[in-house]
């Protein structure tokens, strides 16, 4: 069904419709279209009678993409009707919202003082009547950020998130910022670790939760009803946790709304770098002083994503590894009934379960899995008795399930794969699943695109097999093409048959070439004994994969010409680009390779990463001193003698995973090599380096 769309400009407002309906003809997909597309999250059905939903739209400013906006829409589901309800402002960005009733509570930087905060939106009694946007009501005016917002379903009570120094209030972290801002210090004093995370230095304030009673007023604004109480008040930890919690996943309400549950880190000192140790606490409200319990301190692996019943105050479940230390171990689903039991779902299953959703009765859960590349959605029915599994969702990515108010068996999702960029859809046990939302129609009409993704199979290292995608040129395959022969980072990932704003699949097909893409030894969502199997093997199972696919790909599909190939990775995915940069064997067969970020010392990376836990686990459990073979034997630096294929070397200056020295010492060796590059212009010019510094760049 095609929707129809309310439109109204806001000053300087453009949406990528207007821009691309305003073009002549089509032409050949790229990045810069890749990132004009509006990008959908979040559907919420209306809490009642499920008629319509809410969603978030992300649109960029075209065509220059100097700046986005984040604003909520409105949809009905029976006209598909979308009428938008906040007004798109460069730089303001609306999130995390709750409907209630009529009103809808979110967080948005709409603030005069450009700070997050909790923001009003009352609906009219007939929103597709809308001619102008509804303007939001600020509620609460704090001095910091809030970063993080829930609401129970009594709307009684909230939880919200700023980050504070561990021991003063949100008004002592501002002044201390005053402060601090006044003093023109610049100079940080560490005395453990993390010094930086992510993309962060850790310089003191924590995400904490504070809850807080609220209620509606009889003009219908809602208003805090109590001081708000921080959880975790002197604790040094995070809660939602860095770098990517938040409140969606790692914070739940009971039923009742009576208890709360939380994620945060175990450990308060340096071993928060070299631990994954993540436990879930419980806060009973109904105290006059408020205090957490530990429900998994007996687990030193990760507990994470607590979610109540929707039906049973002493019932929650929640995602848990097994294995201390170990990032990428299997995540399996355990339940909690209140009394310090806790049962395992699903335990002879190898998959990872990615995301957990109740059913309205409090019997059974939806599920999101990783399965053969694909994120696909299991109905898991009669938790508590036989746990019947169904597969209902099987193909493609799906992300984002909420639940109709009324019908166990409907809800709304968003959907996404290599051929199509992320759409709002609703699955209905009843009727043919259908896509809500086309913002991006006019934008997909003016480019060309490849049609086809194609999965393929080999015998890979050890004689596994092992997997990949084909993606062919958008202009077909009656003629030979290059090669994109594309290696992921993780490196416990894959390519998935999803849709990527950063390396993505279309961008390289529709620019000419074949896309070859392969899910080594290590890649998820094959078993976990798959993923772990590259646990000490860095530089020989993947690398023997890669060699295995590469060949297979240009035996069985014959237009590509092996003479014009590329290889191209990031992250470890970069790491495998220095090794086969350094192993003739290999780079031999690519005309120039592309490291992004990628691994060039093992053993400087040992010291000089945030997260300790991914190199000493991958490397059998060893730090640098204890075993320095365990870094040297898969070393790109100790190979740099064979490097003689071009390379492009990209970096990232706020990339703490992988930080910016790698990417420089591998420049500085091919500088030093002087290595020659065959292209069109010389044959004896160095190789290019692309450097992101993030004083330099524009973040949008």
């Amino acid at each position: 069904m095609t929707s129809t769309i309310t439109t109204w400009n806001a000053s300087d407002y453009q949406s990528n419709s207007d821009y691309y309906g305003s073009l002549a003809n089509p032409r050949d997909f790229d990045q810069s279209d890749n990132l004009r597309l509006d990008r959908l999250s979040s559907p919420r059905f209306h809490p009642i009678n499920g008629k319509s939903i809410i969603y978030l739209r992300r649109q960029y400013h075209m065509p220059d993409l100097r700046g986005s906006t984040t604003t909520l829409h409105w949809l009905d589901l029976e006209t598909n009707q979308t009428v938008p309800l906040t007004r798109p402002i460069w730089g303001v960005h609306d999130q995390q919202f709750f409907w209630i009733n009529n009103t809808i509570l979110f967080l948005s930087n709409r603030a005069s003082t450009g700070l997050n905060q909790i923001f009003q939106l009352t609906l009219p009694p007939d929103v597709s009547q809308l001619t102008s946007f509804i303007d939001p009501i600020q509620i609460i005016d704090y001095p910091l950020n809030i970063d993080n917002l829930l609401v129970n379903r009594q709307a009684s009570r909230l939880a919200f998130s700023c980050q504070v120094y561990p021991n003063l209030t949100i008004g002592e972290t501002a002044n201390q910022h005053t402060i601090e801002k006044a003093s023109g210090r610049s100079i940080y004093q560490f005395d453990k670790l993390f010094i930086r995370h992510w993309d962060e230095y850790m310089t003191g304030p924590r995400h904490h939760p504070f809850l807080v009673q609220i209620e509606q007023q009889t003009n219908g604004i809602f208003k805090f009803s109590s001081q708000p109480i921080d959880v975790l008040f002197n604790l040094d930890s995070d809660s939602p946790t860095r770098p990517f919690g938040d409140a969606q996943t790692q914070w739940s309400f009971s039923a009742t709304g009576n208890s709360f549950a939380y994620t945060r880190q175990h450990d308060e000192m340096s071993s928060v770098a070299w631990t994954t140790n993540l436990d879930i606490y419980t806060v009973y409200l109904n105290m006059s002083e408020l205090s957490s319990v530990c429900i998994t301190c007996e687990n030193n692996a990760t507990d994470t994503d607590p979610s109540y019943s929707p039906t049973d105050d002493d019932i929650l479940v929640y995602r848990s590894h097994s294995v201390p230390g170990y990032e990428a171990d299997q995540y399996k689903i355990k339940v909690y009934n209140g009394s310090n039991t806790t049962i395992t779902l699903l335990d002879d299953w190898d998959r990872s379960i990615q995301a957990v959703t109740w059913s309205l009765d409090g019997q059974s859960l939806y599920l999101e899995i990783g399965e053969q590349a694909e994120n696909v959605i299991y109905y898991l029915s009669n938790i508590f008795t036989d746990q019947s599994t169904t597969l209902i969702i099987r193909n493609g990515t799906s992300h984002n399930i909420n639940l109709h108010p009324i019908d166990n068996q409907t809800f709304v999702f968003t959907y996404e794969s290599i051929l199509e960029p992320a759409n709002i859809y609703l699955y209905s046990s009843n009727d043919p699943i259908r896509s809500l939302t086309d913002h991006n129609k006019n934008l997909l009409a003016k480019v060309r695109m490849s049609t086809v993704a194609e999965k393929f199979s080999f015998s890979g290292a050890q004689g596994d097999e092992v997997w990949g995608w084909h993606v062919p040129p958008a202009n077909g395959t009656s003629s030979s093409a290059p090669l994109a022969f594309l290696i992921h980072g993780g490196p416990q990932s894959s390519w998935y048959n999803a849709w990527s704003y950063r390396w993505n699949l279309q961008s390289f097909s529709s620019q000419g070439y074949a896309v070859i893409a392969i899910n080594f030894h290590g890649s998820d969502s094959y078993g976990q004994n798959f993923t772990n199997s590259i646990t000490g093997e860095y530089g020989t199972l993947p690398y023997e994969d890669l060699q295995l696919g590469l060949t297979y790909a240009l035996n069985n599909f014959s237009y590509i010409d092996s003479n014009r190939t590329v290889a191209l990775g990031a992250s470890y995915g970069g790491f495998m680009i220095n090794w086969i940069a350094g192993h003739p064997e290999m780079s031999a067969r690519f005309k120039t390779l592309v490291s992004h970020n990628g691994l060039f010392d093992m053993r400087a990376m040992g010291y000089s990463t945030e997260e300790l836990w991914f190199t000493e686990y991958d490397a059998g459990g060893f730090t640098p001193w204890d075993n320095p073979d365990a870094y040297e034997q898969f070393n790109p630096v100790n190979h740099v003698a064979n490097w003689t294929v071009p390379m492009l070397v990209i970096v990232g200056a706020r990339d703490y995973r992988v930080p910016e020295t790698q990417g420089i010492s591998a420049f500085t060796a091919l500088q030093r090599l002087q290595a020659a590059i065959n292209d069109l212009k010389s044959n004896h010019c160095r190789p290019p380096f692309l450097f992101n510094n993030p004083q330099q760049t524009t973040q949008i």
